[in-house]
């Protein structure tokens, strides 16, 4: 008896998890982050960060 709750525990938990992940994977990076207000590399425009620069 006790196992069969357990694995319902573990499936719940993994359920839960799995639909978090999608619903905060839609919104996209940045919207879905817990610092998106106040993060100094705030999603912009650009696909590249503007600290990053191409060697030659």
């Amino acid at each position: 008896m006790a196992d069969i709750i357990i694995i319902t525990v573990v499936f719940s938990y993994a359920t839960f998890a799995l639909y978090r992940g999608l619903r905060k994977s839609k919104k996209g990076a940045c919207s879905s982050c817990s610092q998106r207000k106040s993060c100094s590399a705030a999603c912009s425009d650009s696909t590249a960060p503007s600290s990053i620069t191409k060697s030659k």
